[in-house]
């Protein structure tokens, strides 16, 4: 990345929720053993020095894992004490601008990847069986919420560092494991769609536009678990992009649209940390906001694959959901087979 992308994404984290929820979960870390997100609550410039060191030992995986924790614990719409997490973090935004500035000097071309063809797996547990799955790429208007993604499409990840793979099992609710991964290689012609930054999402939605006929407690602060007055201090603070009371049309994309010019859609890790719970006004009364895609990861609308190959099983230490090695368990490979089959219709 050059200069000006680096600002921009500086910028990007610096406004997202999860972005800030990150800063102030690695300020809080202090290498202890309570892990990557003890969230500061105020902020230390000591303590963001030692951040900034931190970041500069640490690995790339350690860092994504914390992204995932930050984006579900620190600032998802589940978490009771959410919005105060996140009314502290942005007030506090600016003291650990040296904190982004480290991540994105460090890793930016790491989190601002475009997607790798050559390295999308595909993660399953164990249930639903292939007698009960239905075929992906047909029925676009089967989708999550008001639209915040289809569930007719199917879901990548970009081979993900060892470290964030319990992260991974639990956000995306794989907890009836055991859980296999397999490698689908994919087109090198398929049709991307990136978002990097709630730009490229806005513009995805400007480009495919539905307007949502209902309204979805979920999909913003307060979530289903806060009341309304759980974001009235965030709402005082400049900058902030998590909550709003105003801007009543709520605007996704329409996926069959996308589906026609577009075979995936992928977002970078950048996209996540900067994307995921970012609300984006879109004028004329319209707000938009990309919720619950979890990590990086991309949503196929197309079937693009060839054929799939086992992977090794993920690396679950600690959890009671175990992984599978479906290279070696062949009633497990057989199995996995069948579902594919029927979500691919092949």
């Amino acid at each position: 990345m050059d200069g000006a992308d680096d600002e921009r994404m500086l910028r990007s984290i610096l406004a997202a929720p999860a972005g800030v929820a990150l800063l102030a979960g690695l300020e809080g870390h202090r290498g202890d053993g309570r892990g990557w997100f003890a969230t500061a609550v105020d902020s230390d410039p000591e303590a963001v020095a030692r951040a900034v060191d931190d970041v500069g030992a640490s690995s790339f995986g350690a860092l994504v894992s914390a992204a995932v924790e930050a984006a579900a614990w620190g600032a998802g719409p589940w978490m009771p004490d959410a919005p105060m997490n996140l009314a502290r973090a942005y007030a506090h935004a600016g003291a650990r601008r040296p904190i982004a500035r480290a991540l994105v000097e460090r890793y930016g071309d790491e989190l601002d990847r475009d997607i790798d063809v050559g390295a999308q797996q595909w993660w399953h547990a164990t249930e639903p069986s292939a007698s009960a799955v239905a075929p992906r790429f047909t029925d676009f208007d089967d989708v999550y919420g008001n639209g915040e993604f289809t569930f007719a499409g199917l879901w990548t990840v970009t081979d993900p560092p060892a470290e964030v793979h319990v992260d991974l099992v639990d956000a995306w609710e794989m907890d009836r494991g055991p859980v296999s991964r397999w490698h689908l290689p994919v087109s090198a012609t398929a049709r991307v769609w990136e978002i990097h930054d709630p730009t490229d999402w806005a513009r995805l939605v400007e480009t495919y536009s539905r307007v949502a006929d209902r309204p979805h407690g979920g999909w913003e602060l307060p979530g289903p678990n806060q009341h309304d007055g759980d974001v009235d201090a965030l709402l005082t603070v400049a900058g902030q992009h998590a909550a709003r009371r105003d801007g009543r049309r709520h605007v996704l994309p329409d996926w069959a649209a996308v589906a026609d010019d577009y075979d995936g859609v992928h977002l970078s890790w950048a996209g996540f940390i900067t994307t995921e719970g970012h609300v984006s006004d879109l004028g004329d009364d319209r707000l938009t906001m990309l919720r619950y895609w979890a990590s990086e990861r991309t949503l196929w609308l197309a079937d693009v694959f060839a054929t799939p190959v086992p992977e090794a099983a993920p690396m679950l230490s600690g959890m009671a959901v175990r992984g599978v090695d479906v290279g070696r368990d062949q009633d497990r490979q057989r199995q996995d087979r069948a579902v594919l089959r029927a979500l691919l219709a092949r």
